[in-house]
């Protein structure tokens, strides 16, 4: 594995996979690893719950900033809001 410009960690390599690839493996899953994902899946969500909790202000703002108001926007227009934040 290649080590990172700074020489600590490896640079793990990148992989294009789509949604439906990963649903369909997840099907192939042990119990176990079911369980597993599953897991995962409620941890990383009940994180991302409390980040926006603590930053909705801030994104509130930023909405605001955008024309948007955050109150009305749908889950949906939410998640694609913060998700853009993220990757400016």
């Amino acid at each position: 594995m290649k080590a990172a410009p700074d020489g600590r960690n490896p640079v793990m390599p990148q992989i294009d996979v789509s949604e439906q690839q990963i649903l369909d493996a997840l099907d192939r899953l042990s119990p176990e690893g079911r369980r597993e994902a599953v897991r995962r899946l409620v941890a990383g969500a009940s994180t991302l719950d409390r980040i926006i909790g603590t930053l909705q202000p801030r994104i509130a703002e930023v909405a605001r900033q955008r024309g948007l108001n955050w109150a009305t926007l749908s889950d949906e227009e939410r998640e694609r809001l913060v998700d853009d934040i993220l990757h400016e």
